[in-house]
This record gives C-alpha cells, structure tokens and sequence, in this order.
C-alpha cells in the first residue's frame, strides 16, 4: 500500500526480513511505526508493503521523476524483484543505456527503476559499478534473498539488527525502536561516545544494532548471512604522475564531480562558508547555473567564530544569490531542544548546532544543496594534519615554547585561547607513537575525564586498522573514519531534519581513487595543506580564500549551553537518585562536570557537557514507551 503524506518530510528505508516463514500484520505495523519515526526524512509519499519474507518500507523525498510511479517500494514487471533505495545514482543514464541495449523496458525516468534492472542484470557484482550515494534494499522473492548495501564512502546511512528469527534495518536508529523486542546501551560505544563525541561504525549506542559499514553489502538467504567488502579507500601512490598534469587532472575531475551532481528536477543551491572547498564547488556550480542560490552561517556578535565575510567575498566574485545567515543567541537558544531531538543516536560535534540552522534556512528554497565535505580528507586540510607533520620533526624552538606555556590551559572561546589549547594538545602529541598518535587526534575528551564521568570505563577495540605512519595512511584513516563517522553524520542529520538533500562532489568515486594515488607533498608542502587543489584553482576566487588559514566549522559552545540550561536541561540528570537508577554515570563526576562548566576556568568542559546533555535528551526519549 501506499500511504500520501502531508508532512513536509528526504528518503529513508526500513524492513524486515524473516529468516522463514511470511511476515504477520504486526511485523507490518512496527515497520508503519518505525517510518513515522523517519518521516522527515521523505516528504512525498510513504511506502509500505509485504512482499515474500520482507516487510519493505520507504520514505520518499522526489528528487528525479517526481510523479508517483516512481515511488517505492519498487517493483518489476514480473513483481520477483523489489527495491528501497535511499539515495542518488549519477551514472544512471550510462546504466540505463547499458540495459537498453540488452533489451530492457523502462516506465519511468528514475534512477530507482534503473538500479533495479541493473541489480537484476548483474547481481551484487553491479554494486561495485555505481557512482553515487545510496543505501538500499533489494529483495529476490523467488530466491528468497536480501541484499542490503550502502555506497563506496558512507555518505548514506543504513543500520541493521540480526535477531533470532529476522533481520531488521533502518536509515536511521530511531526506528529500531519500534521494530527491537528490546534493547540496552552498549557499554564499548559509550566510550568512544565521550572519546571521539561520535559512535564509530559499525557499533551503535546499542548493543542489538550495527551500522553497516561504508563499501559494504550484507546478504541474506536464508538464516545464512554473508558480509562482504567491495569497496575501501587505498594509498597507492604513482610517484610517476608530474604535478602539472595531477594539478590538470584534479580540476578536471572536481569540475566533472560538481557537473554531474546537480542533476535535478528540484530548486538546487550550495553551502558556502568561504573556505577553500565550498568556494570551489559553489564557483562550478555558478558558472554552469544563473543566479545560483549560496548559504553561509554567522554569529552576530561573535567576531572569532564568524567566517561569513569571506562568503560574501566569494558569492560576490561568482555573482551567487547568496544568503547570509546571522544566527543571534535567541534563535539559537530557542531550537535547541529541536537540535537535541535531531539525532537518531548520542552525537555531539558541536558544529551540527550550525548546520541544523544552515539546513533550514536552505529548505526554504532548495531541495538539493552541494557542499565542500571530504576535501580535508581527501587533500591534507587539517589542523591535524599540519600538527602530525610537525610532531615528527617539532624543532628546538617549538619545544623551548612548549617549555614555556607550562601548564596554561586554553579552551575554544578565543583566539589566544584556542592556541593554548592546540599547544598544549601538541605538547601531549610529541610523546605518542603510531598508532597511538593518530588515535589522539582523533580523539575529544581525555581517559581521565571518561573514567570520572562512566561507571564502565575502558577502550573498546576500534575494528579501523590504520597502515603505516605516514600521511597518506592518515588521510586513508580519516576517510574511513572521520568522514563517515563523524562529517558525513553531522550532514545527514541535520539536513534530513529539514527533508533537504546534500551532495558532496569531493566523494566522487574517481576522484577519491585518484587523489589517494597521488605524491604526499602534491597535498602538503611548506606547512600548507590542499597543494594540488589551490594550484588547480588558483584565480577563480580571491586570492585570501587560497591564503588565510584554516578555520573549523565551530560554534560558541560554552556560551550557548550556559544561556539556555535551564531550558534544554532536565533536572533529574544531575540529581544522585535518577543517575542511580540509570547506573550509567557517576555522581560525583556529573556534579564536578557542571561545577567546572560555570567556574573562572571552564577549559573544555563545554564539549563534555554537551555531549552528556545529547545522551541524557537521547536516552529519555528511548526510554519513553
């Protein structure tokens, strides 16, 4: 059946599927209920149906053909073969060509139906030849087999639960509420929850769910289950490519990504914070769409966090219509409680505050935005980057310096702050080996923290196995662990709250293998990050965009958390008889974390805060029945 909704709600799969037998109407009702619970997700049309073994549901966001036979779940001729797919194939029309040509029909002009066939034509072995975003479903009735997949980077969510007598999955946690007979909190997530302010993949904050990892299929037939890897990351460096033609090629093969993505039959628009990456992206765009839409994000009254300027500077050179958001505490502080309801799971980089309020501004005239995500990732722009290199080689004078701050502490509140806090974390930095090293750039919040914080203190075991210490494996590490974990959450998250769909152009499948063969110092070179990529477009925007130094998308934690508490926290949090009953938390660790929130020197206790008000306003919605 298909259910029209009326809710301004961008597309998001659930399911079961039974190990034997036909599923019951109850089985259809927790998957009804469960994508209630995604339906901002798709806003279109709500789908729902029994098909052998399988419950298949869909929320749908049209983005291509948007009339109502391309909604799913999706079937073909012969109703054998049926799909849920959450996501965008750009390479559909070379597919499709490919299946016309060995005789397939099509009734529509989506990317859906054509998955489908090509799904049918080639197996799991088709996987591997789609470009694009995804996480689908696709079910053989007559084989009785399930496959579930999410693409090469993990830019689409899918999570699933293997119970005694059924395989449920979800694009997002919420749902499994619904569909899990029960539940309970694991204890290795929690950890890297309040290390990392994420939950690596493949945990969740459950111990009944896993997400299903970027490049990976799950198939079921029967009660047998295969997990396999199609796709990861590799560094195989070609010492042999001239950086001429690498810097030709990367602007060949950027300009191409961003062309190919804003295929759309919806209003499309980019994200421009007046970095490097989202300049780049929104000067293709514009120069292949008029009065393009830009979005940038500011903080009225907050000069140190607020980059909008440079936007502006850029959207003046291209001739976007752009759109400058000043975000004042009272907006802010008024939608908090909404940003904490945002999330599926416990996730607290706290730059999803700004996001969450990019997003929505961008709904109001866009479907589809493009953004600048995986860049850093992909061509040595962090902080962390420059910070690793150094640590090998720090120099006398660097260390006299560290010498000299002692033990000042710093904080992300300020300029001068913000420095402290990097030189004291450089100072930890220089002790640490590989992989020990990598893992503490990744990291947040500090053992001693943790374990004054959880009752259950202890380092789970990260299935990410980093190579050599080099920068090209760090890079390869952060590709398969911050950008999916963390980056591509926050963006998820938050622009399917507001049914808006984000492309990133730097994940392209080619460009991605392409970049990670080339030379570590075509990347970094002189203390400067993203060589290739400033070379390759150097002169389409102004020149202060390829100069000035990297800012992260931060926002003003303390200050936002310590003007709304008493309207986003719940007293009981820090009450001793509720964190009792919890048995999560210790008390005194609870107590002595607000003391230091509100006290002359807050140092980071901001970031901890928050990410203990996410699991607070996360856990008491789980909780309720």
């Amino acid at each position: 059946m298909f259910i029209k909704s009326r809710q301004k709600i961008v597309c998001g799969i659930i399911g079961i599927k039974l190990f034997q037998g036909e599923p019951k109407k109850s089985d259809q009702t927790r998957v009804g209920k469960g994508l209630e619970t995604q339906s901002h997700r798709g806003p279109d049309s709500t789908g729902l149906k029994i098909i052998g073994s399988t419950v298949l549901g869909h929320n749908r966001l049209s983005i291509i053909d948007l009339k109502e036979r391309s909604n799913q779940p999706f079937q073909d001729k012969t109703e054998r073969y049926s799909i849920v797919f959450n996501g965008e194939i750009y390479n559909y029309p070379e597919l499709k060509n490919d299946l016309l040509e060995k005789g397939f029909t099509f009734e529509t002009s989506s990317d859906t139906e054509v998955l489908l066939y090509h799904l049918i034509q080639n197996g799991v072995n088709g996987i591997d030849n789609l470009d694009g975003c995804f996480a689908f479903a696709f079910y053989d009735s007559l084989e009785d087999e399930l496959i579930l997949a999410r693409d090469h980077m993990g830019i689409n969510p899918l999570l699933f639960s293997i119970q005694e007598k059924e395989v449920l999955y979800a694009s997002e946690l919420h749902g499994f509420k619904y569909l899990l007979p029960n539940w309970s909190i694991n204890t290795e997530a929690l950890n890297d929850y309040f290390k990392f302010t994420y939950v690596p993949a493949p945990k969740t904050m459950l111990n009944e769910v896993q997400k299903l990892l970027p490049g990976h299929y799950l198939k079921i037939k029967g009660k047998d289950l295969d997990m396999v890897n199609y796709y990861q990351p590799k560094s195989k460096l070609d010492n042999e490519i001239k950086y001429d033609a690498a810097v030709k090629k990367t602007k060949k093969l950027v300009e191409r990504a961003v062309i190919k993505r804003m295929n759309a039959d919806v209003p499309l628009g980019t994200f421009l914070s007046g970095g490097l990456d989202s300049s780049i992206v929104s000067a293709i765009a514009a120069d292949f769409k008029s009065e393009l839409n830009t979005y940038s994000i500011g903080f009225k009254g907050n000069n140190y966090f607020d980059e909008s300027e440079f936007a502006k500077k850029v959207a003046d050179r291209i001739k976007s219509v752009h759109h400058a958001i000043q975000l004042e505490d009272v907006n802010v502080l008024s939608n908090l409680k909404d940003v904490l309801d945002s999330f599926d799971e416990p996730f607290a980089d706290s730059s999803a505050i700004a996001m969450y309020f990019l997003s929505e501004k961008a709904k109001q005239n866009l479907t589809v935005c493009l953004s600048g995500d995986g860049a850093d990732e992909l061509f040595a722009g962090y902080n962390k980057h420059k910070a690793f290199l150094k640590s090998q080689r720090p120099g006398v004078m660097l260390q006299v310096a560290l010498k000299i701050i002692g033990n000042l502490s710093g904080s992300r509140n300020g300029k001068v702050a913000n420095k402290l806090r990097q030189l004291n974390k450089f100072k930890i930095l220089i002790t640490k080996k590989w992989p020990d090293n990598y893992w503490f750039l990744a990291s947040f919040i500090d053992s001693e923290t943790r374990k004054s914080l959880l009752k259950e203190s202890n380092e789970s075991d990260l299935q990410l196995k980093v190579g050599n210490e080099s920068l090209s494996d760090f890079l390869i590490a952060d590709q398969q662990f911050v950008l999916p974990n963390d980056m591509l959450k926050k963006v998820d998250v938050m622009s399917m709250r507001h049914s808006l769909e984000v492309r990133t152009p730097f994940l392209d499948r080619e460009l991605v293998d392409f970049v990670n063969t080339l030379p570590e110092n075509y990347k970094f070179e002189n203390g400067i990050g993203k060589r290739v990529l400033r070379d390759a477009f150097q002169g389409m925007l102004p020149d202060e965009i390829f100069t000035r130094s990297k800012k992260g998308f931060e926002v003003p934690l303390h200050e936002w958390i310590s003007k709304s508490w008493n309207e986003i926290i719940q007293n009981k949090w820090f009450e001793a008889e509720f964190l009792q009953k919890q048995n999560i938390f210790r008390f005194n660790g609870v107590e002595s974390l607000k003391k230091s929130l509100f006290s002359n020197n807050p140092g980071e206790s901001a970031i901890v805060v928050w990410a203990y008000i996410v699991f607070q306003n996360w856990y008491s919605r789980w909780a309720e029945k």
